[in-house]
């Protein structure tokens, strides 16, 4: 039997060092029964959680002093990009894009979004949105002139506790992989499959079957549709599909504008439901590739349990959309602990 791992990684300038190049290590092990992935670092269980048992939501949202992501705090608390990338950070409008302190991926980035400390969802509007979208496209256009190898991207968003955020400030995740999540891998073998069975595109079947049926067609524009997903996989899933393009890199400014409207507009519709909590990620073709006979570009969302006093939830993008969980123990470091209550 092969226990399978890989280690990546994962470079930065550390606010904890001052600002010197700081490497955190990633492990990607594979289970050796079922082949699905899990990443391992560490170091993120030193992350600072916002959410605390004892406050109000209406307390942890007032507490901007401690935030790292707040305005006064960012520029001295937030780590640097490495060499090989623009000196400092990546700014357009109010997004501000940045190495993630505590990554679980070679690289691995946060896009600050905006200036407020919390936004309700129905705030989010379309042009912050837009700003955190093109500085994201920006990075992923250094990372692939990087390390072209580093091709699987992903756009992610946990917004509130609930979604397993532990910073409350709005911001996105990015990730750029060298392989697929299990998730996206299974959409990519399940699309060229069945481009190969019935030699047809299932997105833009599935689109023509959803307008013909009219039941869970929420919103389309010229490039992107959106759908209430016929088996969600959480609850209030909104399933988002690019017409014309299968990698996030290929987006243009108008599936950019079109993109963010959409989902500013879905937030405020979410608003009236009551959702409070959300996770959002996407499902991107590998830059550089031209899947456009059989895959396209979408995103998925989902709303997650009301905003309560405790930290809820430790399942975010990762858990819930693309199932390679991403773990803060080593298994090696638990048998150490656990043998010592067997032998007392």
């Amino acid at each position: 039997m092969f226990f399978e791992k890989r280690t990546r990684e994962a470079t930065f300038l550390s606010p904890l060092e001052g600002f010197k190049p700081s490497t955190q290590s990633i492990e990607f092990r594979k289970d050796p029964l079922t082949k699905r992935w899990c990443r391992i670092n560490v170091n993120r269980a030193r992350r600072v959680k916002q959410a605390k048992g004892g406050e109000t939501p209406e307390e942890i949202v007032r507490d901007t002093e401690k935030c790292y992501f707040c305005p006064k705090n960012l520029e001295r608390s937030t780590p640097m990009l490495p060499p090989g990338f623009p000196k400092g950070r990546l700014k357009r409008g109010s997004a501000i894009l940045f190495p993630n302190l505590f990554p679980f991926g070679q690289f691995h980035a946060v896009v600050v979004i905006s200036e407020s400390h919390f936004l309700k969802t129905e705030e989010f509007t379309s042009e912050l949105i837009k700003h955190g979208i093109e500085v994201s496209l920006e990075y992923f256009k250094h990372v692939v002139r990087i390390e072209e190898e580093a091709k699987y991207h992903m756009l992610n968003w946990n917004y509130l506790p609930p979604a397993a955020a532990s910073i409350i400030h709005p911001h996105f995740q990015l990730l750029a992989d060298h392989k697929p999540t299990p998730t996206l891998e299974e959409m990519l073998q399940a699309s060229e499959r069945y481009r190969t069975q019935t030699g047809s595109n299932f997105w833009t079947d599935l689109l023509r079957g959803e307008r013909g049926c009219g039941e869970r067609l929420i919103l389309e524009t010229d490039r992107v549709s959106w759908l209430a997903s016929f088996a969600p996989q959480g609850q209030n899933e909104v399933w988002i599909i690019f017409k014309e393009i299968s990698s996030i890199t290929e987006m243009t400014s108008r599936d950019v504008e079109e993109f963010s409207e959409g989902l500013s507009r879905v937030l405020k519709g979410y608003a009236k439901l009551g959702v409070e909590s959300f996770n959002l990620t996407s499902f991107s073709g590998p830059a550089g590739e031209d899947l456009y006979e059989h895959y396209r570009l979408n995103f998925k969302l989902i709303s997650r349990p009301q905003f309560r006093p405790l930290y809820t939830s430790d399942s975010g993008f990762m858990e819930r959309f693309q199932c390679e969980p991403v773990i803060e123990t080593l298994p090696e470091d638990l048998t150490e602990s656990l043998r010592d209550g067997f032998f007392e």
